[in-house]
């Protein structure tokens, strides 16, 4: 790779940032608003060119800059993260882009990443700074760079992206602390930004590749991943299986952090979440290009295909026989766990106890159907098994990526609370004792008047206080009914995807009120009236002893619901989860399972009714198992709900 010429301007420390960009490519830099924006296109680690651009610090500031990078969700561009205000977009945004953190002495540096282009902006309050072309094949006419190609947030790729750009703006600007950076991100970026808090140290080991002269290091304090995954593999694909940590649903992983030859082969390969991996697989081919196996600078992971893995991910089970996978399953397994996922850094995040520890603040939503809130909370128990002190800190809130209703009143809450963690530590990162908090689910349309309802605890099971118990006794036979997918009408309702689209803002409503005819098709129950009101948080469970009636054992996909029963009958969707059974490898013919739920913060009112669900096909939320013969029937079901109530209540159900 060609020399990198740092210009030999640079900024004194008292001294406003100067008009004239000096990295390697950034062209002028006039001011939009108030703000003074560089951009153009720079040549990362392997030659590839990002389209960036790099936010100076606002005059006044200070002398001494911090640098924090804002990372872009899948599909988007580097103006995500980019405003003419403080007040963003009012929500997510508020007081949380370019505009604000220069405001506040920042460095702020966002950039598209590598395989994706920019296609203007999308909101007002935007700048309109110019789009380069980073993944040139998408043009026509244009050459493919051989490695300009979605990686998926490769820790051989995109991760190292991040920190050579980085290090080239500390290069570039004196003032620029390098003891003090941050990383910030959703969807796409919060799976990066909690990659990057595995690696505390951004330095020369980080890049793969020489640069001349040598680019300075940098220290990582602070991470902020919003609506982030940890573990890809299980996000994308669950399977409900207890994960191997602590054997409980709030550490549920596809795999272990701690046996790096353990991508998941105790647990079967999970239910794909269709409507998502297949909308952000078509959004990456209109936006980009996809890693198909063109890299040619080696990596330890090998060339991978990414349209192959979706296709291979999206044809369906049987993923294994008795436990042996087909060579690409395997692949993908290990691909989205150990090169994709911070749950398995373990070596890294080991060699930060004793030593200085990235400060992470972590937020998650109730009602986001693509990452859960457990994608937090196994990272958060995992950080505090190995020092209870980490200084790691969990947020929870009907926010991030639909069902979710992302209400600004709780990102204003969430954003004032992640801004004071990263003051707080930006400095130094320190152990601390820290918390996870939760905000609720409000299905009312109304903006919200009176105060935050916070509820706090020191684990995420600490949470709640008591548990909520409906004893369904109906016994259950459920078929497959792959032929007719949406013979439910609820399962197009309730998809976060399809029904974001044609549904109204706000929770969703159930379509058929609980009058669905075909019990072969769906189990319903509905619990007597609560005699009191009950605060569910958590993430919840349904147990249950199945019976696979098929022969010879094989897989399927079981599927649960609860609804919220108001006395008039309308029902609100309140969570949902999935198990796969896979027989004979992973579970047995007859067997009693945990199914776990993705979670929420909800208020049942006294006189409503809770309504649980059981299916073999929720979909297009869920992709549907080939195994359309398999039945499977059960005695009951017990649903069980922690509560913030110190009580534990179990009331019947029918």
């Amino acid at each position: 790779m060609p020399a990198i010429l740092l210009c030999l301007a640079s900024l004194a420390p008292s001294t406003p940032a100067h008009a004239t960009a000096s990295v390697p490519g950034l062209n002028e830099c006039p001011a939009y608003g108030d703000a003074q924006i560089c951009s153009g296109e720079v040549a990362s680690w392997d030659g590839t060119m990002l389209d960036v651009d790099l936010t100076l610090p606002q005059p006044g500031s200070g002398g001494r800059h911090p640098l924090i990078v804002m990372l872009h969700g899948f599909a988007n561009n580097k103006h995500e993260w980019e405003s003419l205000t403080n007040d963003g977009d009012n929500a997510d945004k508020w007081h949380w882009n370019n505009h604000w953190f220069a405001a506040h002495g920042f460095y702020v540096l966002t950039y598209t990443a590598r395989g994706f282009f920019d296609d203007g902006i999308t909101r007002p309050d935007q700048p309109a700074t110019p789009a380069g072309t980073p993944a040139g094949c998408v043009r026509p006419g244009s050459a493919c760079p051989p490695n300009g190609t979605i990686h998926l947030k490769s820790r051989e790729f995109e991760i190292r992206d991040t920190q050579w750009l980085a290090a080239l703006v500390a290069a570039a600007y004196p003032d620029l602390d390098p003891s003090e950076v941050a990383v910030s991100g959703g969807s796409y970026g919060g799976g990066e930004s909690w990659m990057q808090a595995s690696q505390p140290i951004w330095g020369a080991n980080s890049f793969a590749a020489p640069s001349s002269p040598p680019l300075p290091v940098l220290q990582l304090q602070v991470a902020v991943p919003k609506y982030p995954w940890t573990d890809l593999a299980y996000s994308l694909a669950p399977n409900g299986h207890p994960g191997p940590l602590d054997g409980t649903s709030y550490s549920a992983s596809q795999g272990s952090p701690t046996d790096p030859s353990d991508t998941g082969q105790g647990r079967p390969f999970g239910n794909a979440k269709f409507s998502y991996v297949a909308g952000f697989f078509l959004e990456g081919l209109i936006q980009g290009i996809f890693e198909s196996g063109t890299t040619v600078t080696p990596s330890t992971e090998g060339p991978v295909d990414l349209p192959a893995w979706a296709a291979r991910a999206l044809g369906g089970d049987p993923y294994d026989v008795a436990g042996t996978e087909d060579p690409l399953v395997a692949q993908i397994r290990r691909g989205l766990t150990e090169f994709r996922g911070a749950f398995y850094q373990d070596d890294a995040w080991a060699a930060q106890v004793n030593n200085r520890e990235v400060a992470v603040f972590s937020v998650s939503g109730w009602t986001d159907d693509l990452f859960p809130p457990v994608e937090a909370f196994r990272q958060f128990k995992y950080l505090k098994s190995l020092d209870r002190l980490w200084p790691v800190e969990v947020a929870v809130a009907d926010v991030g990526h639909p069902r979710a209703q992302n209400p600004s009143f709780e990102w204003h809450h969430l954003n004032d609370r992640a801004w004071g963690f990263l003051k707080e530590q930006i400095q130094r990162s320190h152990r601390q004792e820290t918390e996870v908090f939760s905000l609720p689910t409000i299905c009312a349309h109304a903006p919200q008047t009176g105060p935050v309802q916070q509820l706090t605890g020191r684990t995420p099971e600490d949470l709640s206080n008591g548990s909520l118990t409906v004893t369904y006794t109906t016994p259950g036979a459920l078929r497959n009914p792959k032929a007719t997918p949406l013979e439910d009408p609820d399962n197009l309702a309730t998809d976060p995807v399809v029904g974001f689209e044609t549904n109204a803002p706000g929770c969703r409503a159930s379509s058929t009120q609980g009058k669905f005819v075909d019990a072969t098709a769906r189990f319903t129950g509905f619990s007597q009236p609560l005699d009191r009101p009950s605060i569910y948080v958590g993430l919840g469970r349904v147990k249950l002893t199945y019976t696979l009636n098929a022969v010879p054992p094989t897989t399927a996909t079981l599927n649960a619901r609860v609804w919220d029963v108001a006395p008039d009958g309308m029902a609100l969707l309140v969570t949902r989860g999935t198990y796969r059974i896979d027989a004979p490898a992973y579970n047995a013919p007859t067997q009693t399972i945990d199914l776990p739920l993705f979670g929420n913060q909800w208020t049942l009112d006294k006189g409503h009714e809770v309504r649980l669900d059981l299916t073999q096909v929720d979909y297009p939320t869920f992709l549907p198992s080939n195994s359309a013969d398999a039945i499977i029937t059960f005695d009951g079901a017990d649903l069980v709900l922690p509560t913030r109530d110190a009580s534990t209540l179990t009331i019947p159900g029918a």
